[in-house]
């Protein structure tokens, strides 16, 4: 078979030890040469994309939940571009939210994948690149693919990494979901938002590639993939229980008509506040905290999803 015809899925090892069985892989194999890796560390999809992506793969199948997909991201955003425009990004989703996978029209058949192969549905998907710091103060870039959000939902991801792993997922978020509710306020930070200066207390602030995070609440319902735009969903003085108002519409993907709620638009955006109670993360993974900057990479990477709306 031709380099072209070569699929390499990445697995998230823990939720899927025993790999993926043969009667899914079967049909993959009438196709296509395939090769099926297990990740074993934070950092495993990360190195086995790029080296997927080096040695020629067509192909690469993230399996696995949003931090699947975002390890597997970094590592295809870090092989040189020509080699990097031969690839096409697919999503297979397994993990417990799944959000990115909601805005692609992922599904969890893998003939819903094959059958996306067959009609060619490969389109040019945009990134977040992400300029912030780490704890130690050196300079970090990181790439974001779904949502970047500051406040709120971050404190969230904040306490369910505090918590014991041994905790059941759903009973880690939840609890972490109620802490948070019952502790975070809203913080004060500075915003330039390609060019504009926005200052204010926000509880939440996103900036949206995808329209779905926390599983399934869907904060930027007009956010797209593929236009060249972030999507800046701003929630300013509101408190906790003004967010719990919120969610049912948030479940429903709807626009929040409330003067507390802006949505804008943009290219370059940068958030200055006080790093311990602005933390950051990206894709449902903690990244450090603000400052940080964020800017719009069109094009970035190919993606095997349905049309945008």
């Amino acid at each position: 078979m031709s380099s072209d015809s070569r699929i390499v899925f990445i697995l998230h090892g823990r939720h899927l030890p025993h790999g993926l069985p043969e009667h899914l892989l079967k049909p993959f194999r009438q196709r296509f040469s395939v090769e099926v890796m297990l990740t074993s560390s934070a950092d495993s999809a990360t190195r086995y994309a790029r080296d997927a992506a080096l040695s020629g793969a067509r192909w690469i199948i993230a399996v696995g939940g949003d931090g699947t997909v975002h390890e597997v991201v970094s590592g295809l955003m870090s092989v040189p571009d020509d080699i990097r425009r031969q690839v096409v990004l697919g999503v297979l989703p397994s993990g417990t939210g799944n959000d990115f996978a909601r805005s692609i029209g992922g599904s969890r058949d893998s003939s819903d994948l094959l059958a996306l192969m067959a009609a060619g549905h490969v389109y040019p998907l945009d990134l977040i690149r992400v300029s912030n710091h780490d704890a130690d103060g050196s300079p970090r870039q990181r790439w974001c693919n779904n949502i970047a959000s500051i406040g709120i939902s971050s404190d969230i991801v904040r306490r369910v990494k505090q918590l014991p792993a041994a905790l059941p997922a759903s009973l880690a978020f939840y609890g972490a979901v109620l802490g948070s509710l019952l502790r975070y306020q809203p913080q004060p930070m500075q915003l330039t938002l390609d060019g504009q200066t926005l200052d204010g207390r926000f509880l939440c602030l996103s900036v949206a590639n995808g329209r779905f995070f926390g599983s399934g609440l869907g904060i930027a319902p007009a956010a797209r993939l593929d236009d060249g735009l972030f999507e800046l969903v701003l929630i300013s003085n509101a408190g906790s229980s003004d967010f719990l108002r919120l969610l049912p519409k948030l479940r429903r993907a709807q626009l929040l008509d409330d003067k507390r709620v802006q949505y804008l638009r943009g290219r370059v955006l940068s958030v200055s506040g006080t790093p311990a109670h602005c933390p950051l993360e990206l894709d449902g993974e903690l990244c450090g905290s603000a400052p940080a900057s964020f800017e719009l990479v069109p094009a970035a990477l190919q993606c095997l999803m349905r049309p945008q709306r």
